[in-house]
């Protein structure tokens, strides 16, 4: 099929469920990760924790995450998407649900430095998942809408849902309920994800190759 006609032809139905999925998916990440800033003065009473404590686990989880992003993206180009993207979502969403569990701050670095893990393991490989489900016309625009996740969940609406809910439960109850939508996104994109070489992008690509 001629490069003209595969992009007349679209699967548009697979690029928006991707790029929703991945969207929200991204989201949570950031939702998972910052939320801790507004729940912190309540965890620390609880857990002998001071500001000290605060940035260690900020900094580990970010160094994490931007170690693992290179190797993670560098073993889903031989591996695969679905076998980086797909457990990384479902472990950082345990992760998240598991730092509302912890005794003290040994037990909730460790928990944290592996969701920076899981969280750059996601973002590395939902990058060019988003641009292969992609029209070209649309890549950027798709993009935007996918990035724009992680600021609007974690760092507008994560203040908002934290002291909102901290009116009916504990902070370590939080930590669940923002978990539980992580799994749900997880099981969607499980049946959802195609690997490159099945998209439309990657047979575009392949094709363009093929006529350099």
């Amino acid at each position: 099929m001629a490069v003209g006609q595969e992009q007349a032809r679209w699967d548009t139905n697979y690029e928006w469920k991707i790029v929703l999925l991945l969207g929200i998916g991204f989201g949570l990440v950031g939702l998972d990760r910052w939320i801790i800033a507004p729940l912190f003065p309540f965890m620390a009473p609880d857990l002998g924790l001071n500001e000290q404590h605060l940035g260690t686990l900020v900094g580990a989880l970010g160094m994490l995450w931007g170690i693992f992003a290179i190797f993670s993206g560098r073993l889903s180009d031989g591996i695969g998407y679905r076998k980086i993207l797909i457990p990384a979502i479902f472990i950082f969403s345990l992760m998240s649900g598991f730092s509302g569990m912890v005794a003290g701050f040994t037990g909730l670095l460790l928990i944290r430095a592996l969701m920076g893990v899981s969280e750059g393991s996601y973002t590395a490989t939902m990058i060019p998942s988003t641009g292969y489900a992609s029209k070209p016309s649309r890549r950027g625009f798709n993009q935007g809408l996918q990035q724009c996740g992680f600021p609007l969940f974690g760092l507008a609406l994560g203040p908002i849902i934290a002291t909102q809910l901290l009116e009916v439960v504990t902070w370590r109850t939080i930590f669940w309920i923002v978990a539980i939508p992580g799994f749900v996104v997880g099981l969607l994109l499980y049946f959802v994800l195609r690997e490159p070489a099945e998209t439309q992008g990657g047979k575009l690509l392949g094709a363009t190759e093929e006529a350099g």
